[in-house]
């Protein structure tokens, strides 16, 4: 028996439910004969109180082990990180009152190990986004970036943030279209952990584009059979789609950086094809990923045109 979407509380609510219906089932008499029964019936009787003993026991058998698995829910509960540490929070430390050295020694050990904890949650929280740091010397710290797409590993990107007074970039591999100015002014020194979540987001916008492209390019040579133009962040597209003759010149723009999907999408025909056709092809771009978003044009345009 699992949690339900409820969580954990609703979870000891079904626990307390099925309980409770099974020992009101339990207090129920079992049928009883009627005087003047024959003998057979008696036996037949004896039968049913064995096998409704045999039921009872099962069934409390059963409760037993609900109440306990109740009991040892409550206690995760009542026994989680939040609670147990909650207590040693630093502000709650500086009220604390030290009488004893040994007090002190206890708080200090206290702190420390809270302090480790965060430390290593936060790293694998980072490392789960692509985000290992690891130090260099007494000043410095080494932040890596993963990339990915498609849930395929790319390439990794470095960069050495010096923390010996206000922290800053001494050195690094991010690309350069990447607005690390921007990015370090707002949230370097006041939040590190927003500044990494930032570059790393930018990072993998850049990849994905990058990759889309490569991937289109593979996948519909029919459809692509003119150079793409594009800009070195993959944020500006400049292609010509060919389909039965015709060509349509199209300009995807990817706005903001963050974007994997053109925000803006430019279409110009000779022949002035019908509106109906360039709303199809400006609605493929905006809505699907570029690999897609062609192949769903390439079968449009062979259909219709």
């Amino acid at each position: 028996m699992r949690p339900e979407k409820g969580g954990m509380l609703e979870f000891l609510q079904q626990l307390d439910a099925k309980a409770t219906k099974l020992t009101s089932y339990h207090g129920n008499d079992s049928p009883q004969g009627h005087p003047g029964e024959g003998q057979g019936q008696g036996q037949k009787a004896e039968g049913q109180r064995t096998s409704d003993d045999d039921a009872t026991t099962e069934m409390e058998t059963m409760i037993q082990n609900l109440q306990e698995k109740k009991k040892q829910l409550k206690q995760k509960l009542c026994t989680g990180p939040k609670q147990v540490f909650g207590s040693l929070e630093n502000k709650k430390l500086r009220r604390f009152k030290v009488k004893t050295e040994a007090d002190r020694a206890c708080v200090r050990r206290a702190t420390d190990y809270i302090k480790q904890r965060k430390a290593e949650e936060l790293k694998k929280a980072y490392s789960f986004a692509g985000i290992s740091m690891a130090r260099v010397s007494e000043s410095c710290v080494s932040v890596t970036w993963g990339t990915f797409y498609s849930g395929q590993y790319r390439e990794t990107y470095q960069a050495h943030i010096n923390i010996s007074n206000s922290l800053k970039i001494d050195q690094h591999t991010l690309p350069t279209i990447l607005p690390l100015e921007e990015l370090s002014s707002a949230h370097l020194n006041a939040d590190l952990k927003r500044f990494l979540w930032a570059v790393g987001d930018h990072l993998n916008a850049y990849v994905s584009r990058r990759e889309q492209l490569e991937q289109a390019k593979m996948a519909h040579p029919d459809l692509l059979q003119t150079e793409v133009e594009a800009s070195a962040g993959f944020d500006f597209l400049k292609l010509t789609l060919t389909a039965q003759r015709q060509q349509f010149n199209t300009t995807l723009v990817y706005k903001g950086g963050l974007n994997t999907r053109p925000t803006t999408v430019e279409i110009q025909d000779d022949d002035q094809a019908a509106e109906e056709t360039t709303g199809r092809i400006k609605e493929a771009f905006l809505t699907k990923s570029l690999p897609e978003a062609l192949t769903d044009i390439a079968t449009y345009l062979n259909s219709s045109l």
